[in-house]
């Protein structure tokens, strides 16, 4: 598929605002010649955009439609990178009416109800649910509906949590494991097999990990990483970020890559509240970064 250049409206498939660690999806309309968004105009607005293939770096796949978008029904044929999880979103439009969206994704067909938007060109995001793709390669993904027939602007896969929301434990404590985490990219991914349970298959710098988190109990924590890495493979350099603090650190050659060992990186303050806490490669030494099979928050005050 040839795609339009890359400022065209016809790239654009959602729009939303950050707040804080939340995303917000807004209404928008689309004219020939421009777009309106109907949001408060305190927040910066941002665009999901359609790339030159549906995944992006970031790992959100933007599936658009390839034929008719006022179509019944509407199938992809998408080539999964890596096993994982995605929050999957629907961009729509519907003058009048409603409607009922049932997907068709990796076993998935929980039905969601879809209310009018208004206008045939002012379209709104709803969520359909959560998908697993248990392994790499060719996944079927399938889209019809009953009742009235909507615009479908574009259906996309988000990176989403594989395991369940984070709180602190009694000794106020966090615990970032590897089952909980959020997948931004393309190559890593959650390896499940009991001798691994672990973040691996780390060969791009492009691709990160962060943990959502609450903190009861604020103050300051070391952070403590159980890091592998393959003989010969060390000398990787690692980010940690987390409210606003960044640590760096270089990655130990461990002799296997799920050969884990606990290093203290250093410190940081917490505040009560949600927080997210972000793992980014800085730069590659040899063929893959690293493997992490948890980190822990020690709270010391």
């Amino acid at each position: 598929m040839t795609l339009a250049a890359a400022d065209s409206l016809e790239r654009i498939a959602n729009v939303f605002v950050e707040d804080g660690l939340r995303l917000r999806h807004l209404d928008f309309s689309i004219t020939d010649t421009s777009l309106k968004t109907h949001a408060d105009k305190k927040y910066e607005t941002q665009k999901d955009r359609f790339g030159d293939t549906p995944q992006l770096p970031d790992g959100r796949i933007l599936l658009k439609p390839a034929g008719n978008p006022l179509g019944q029904a509407h199938a992809w044929d998408y080539n999964a990178s890596r096993p994982g999880k995605y929050w999957v979103e629907l961009v729509y439009s519907l003058a009048k009416g409603n409607s009922t969206a049932v997907p068709n994704i990796s076993a998935y067909r929980i039905p969601t109800r879809l209310e009018a938007t208004g206008a045939a060109n002012r379209f709104r995001n709803i969520t359909l649910g959560k998908v697993y793709f248990v392994q790499p390669g060719e996944q079927k993904v399938g889209l019809k509906f009953r009742g009235d027939t909507p615009r479908v602007r574009a259906l996309i896969l988000r990176p989403a949590p594989e395991g369940e929301p984070i709180g602190q434990a009694l000794d106020r404590s966090v615990l970032l494991h590897a089952r909980d985490a959020t997948i931004h990219g393309t190559k890593l991914q959650y390896e499940t097999k009991p001798h691994k349970n672990t973040v691996g298959y780390w060969v791009n710098v492009s691709d990160q990990v962060c943990w959502d988190f609450t903190v009861m109990s604020g103050g300051k924590f070391e952070i403590e990483i159980h890091q592998g890495c393959g003989k010969g493979h060390g000398g990787s350099r690692v980010a940690l970020e987390v409210s606003g603090q960044q640590l760096e650190f270089t990655v130990k050659d461990t002799g296997h890559f799920q050969n884990f060992v606990p290093r203290n990186i250093g410190t940081v303050r917490l505040a009560k509240g949600k927080h997210r806490f972000w793992i980014k490669p800085v730069k590659k030494a040899q063929n893959a970064i690293m493997d992490v099979r948890r980190i822990r928050l020690i709270h010391t005050n």
